[in-house]
Formats: structure tokens, C-alpha cells, sequence
């Protein structure tokens, strides 16, 4: 068997991951918290938060349209490293990709359905 060898600044990881601010919630056993998604990759993500979990912990994550279980892989302070059950579609990760890309139009735009909802 050939040793995997890391690629560029994939390290060991198998996916790159999308380097974002966006906010996001985690849903723990008796408590939801808010928190910062800082990347994001189909097989997880780098949060910081407050009051992280402990290592081994099954969460609910949410961010953005994406809803998936996932497990606390690792804590370092107040960040900590997510590992989803299931890896994200594709899909998902391009909208996160364009959110992060088009900030200000993201926001008009919720702003826009927030109103035509209200109305």
C-alpha cells in the first residue's frame, strides 16, 4: 500500500477546505449555541465558539442551508475541529463558497426575503 502523502496545505486532509467567517449554530444535548464557521470543508469544518464542547461530543451543526450531524474531533482554546457524519454534497459547499464571496449581496438578499415575508 502507498503511503498518502500530504498536497500543498491539505496536510493530512483528504478535501481542501474553504477558508470563511459565517455564523452558525451547534446543537448540543440540552443547549444551542452560536458560533463562527472559519472553513469549511464536505467533511467538515473549524469553529470558534465561546464554550467549546468536549472532544468526542455528537452535535447537530447548521450553517447556512447545510444541517448535519457531526462529532467534536478536537479543542484548542475556543476553537475546535468538527468531523461531519456524512460528507456535504458538493452543492453546499459552492453556495457557502458564493455567501463568502458575495457578502454584501448575501445579505440584501435575506433582507429581501425577510420583507416579502413580513409583508
Amino acid at each position: 500500500m502507498i503511503a498518502r502523502k500530504p498536497f500543498g496545505k491539505l496536510g493530512k486532509r483528504s478535501l481542501a477546505r474553504l477558508t470563511t467567517v459565517l455564523d452558525a449554530t451547534m446543537m448540543l444535548p440540552g443547549r444551542t449555541v452560536r458560533c463562527q464557521v472559519e472553513n469549511l470543508s464536505r467533511n467538515g469544518c473549524r469553529i470558534l465558539l465561546d464554550e467549546p464542547p468536549r472532544t468526542g461530543a455528537t452535535v447537530l451543526m447548521r450553517i447556512d442551508r447545510i444541517e448535519t450531524m457531526a462529532t467534536v474531533a478536537w479543542v484548542r482554546g475556543l476553537r475546535c475541529g468538527i468531523t461531519f457524519a456524512k460528507a456535504v454534497p458538493v452543492e453546499a459547499i459552492e453556495r457557502v463558497r458564493w455567501i463568502a464571496d458575495h457578502e454584501g449581496s448575501h445579505e440584501k438578499s435575506k433582507l429581501a426575503v425577510a420583507a416579502a415575508v413580513w409583508r
